[in-house]
């Protein structure tokens, strides 16, 4: 179709002709952004425990028996100054990823992430590393020759997804009109804590914020991602270790140095270490505060509050259940 110009007389009767209608109308078509009536937006917030949650990837899925196509893109990141730069960085499935080293050092860069394990190898300096994220997940990124280098790559399932600010809040936006299914990522959330997050959205003309309020038993701060592929055996055995040092020196009398063994026990090899963390998200929470008041119990025996007239043999018994169903559990958990 040959458009033709509006002609001055028309300007001049403040009439337009059916020719320059036809003009204004093809016109306004070309230059409107195609996706404006076509495309809306969800924006929100993120709490964990009640707290604002920064860094969370909210992204949505399709309905049951539907799909949302992912457009992948390639992205770089750059080993500089011994670090990942970006450290956190959000990519639909199928992208492909470039390391670039900048430093003066060899980095070996891999993850262990189960549907995206990848491992560079010798990454000399100045020359570039790319794979490819090709299923949705966190995909955390480490060195074999820098262990304090971090870093995150979360793979999206579809285009539409964003990340949290410092005050938990997020857009997500150009999204088709339609009914989705919100989800929430956080390295602090176990599956199940996930899941307590899912809600249906519905997109159309108007924009409707929602808080998405989520539960976590890991402190702030805790990286579970750091878990999941972990061996514990040998926490397991520092536990048994160190529950028959509290044994041996209640034996000598010195009940306040057992009940300080036994605590110490608790927070730092059953707490800090992550295990109690990774029993809750692999066990659920249920077993893994079993656990805490398990040997909270032992604690309070050596402290002579539960039971004044225990013995040693009962005291090594219980320790000896403790551990061996310790062990069992994290067998299930799985080694690296």
């Amino acid at each position: 179709m040959q458009l033709q110009r509006i002609r001055k007389s028309d300007h001049r009767r403040g009439v337009l002709s059916p020719a320059a209608v036809l003009w204004l109308w093809a016109a306004s078509c070309l230059l409107a952004p195609a996706h404006t009536a076509l495309s809306g937006e969800i924006h929100g917030k993120v709490l964990i425990n009640s707290e604002p949650a920064s860094r969370a990837v909210a992204y949505l899925e399709p309905p049951e028996g539907q799909s949302i196509p992912a457009s992948p893109v390639e992205k770089t990141i750059r080993q500089e100054n011994i670090r990942f730069i970006p450290d956190f960085l959000i990519v639909p499935a199928g992208s492909t990823i470039l390391f670039e080293n900048q430093d003066d050092e060899i980095h070996n860069i891999y993850s262990d992430a189960p549907k995206n394990r990848f491992d560079t190898g010798a990454h000399l300096p100045r020359t570039i590393k790319r794979i490819i994220l090709k299923h949705p997940g966190a995909v955390p990124l480490r060195c074999r020759t820098h262990p304090t280098m971090r870093g995150l790559i979360y793979v999206a399932p579809s285009d539409y997804f964003a990340s949290t600010d410092a005050r938990g809040e997020f857009i997500i936006r150009d999204i088709p009109p339609g009914t989705y299914r919100i989800e929430v990522w956080h390295p602090r959330l176990s599956p199940r804590e996930r899941a307590g997050g899912e809600r249906t959205v519905t997109v159309d003309e108007k924009s409707r914020p929602i808080e998405i309020q989520l539960s976590a038993a890991a402190a702030p701060g805790t990286d579970l991602t750091d878990t999941v592929h972990r061996n514990w055996a040998p926490i397991v055995d520092d536990i048994r270790q160190a529950l028959d040092r509290a044994i041996a020196l209640w034996k000598k009398g010195n009940k306040t140095a057992a009940t300080s063994a036994v605590m110490r026990t608790n927070s730092m090899l059953y707490g800090e270490s992550g295990l109690k963390n990774r029993i809750s998200q692999g066990l659920g929470p249920a077993r893994a505060t079993e656990y805490e008041q398990r040997i909270d119990a032992l604690r309070k025996q050596v402290q002579g509050i539960s039971d004044p007239a225990v013995t040693e043999a009962q005291l090594r018994s219980e320790t000896e259940q403790l551990i061996s169903e310790l062990s069992a559990d994290t067998q299930k958990l799985g080694a690296p």
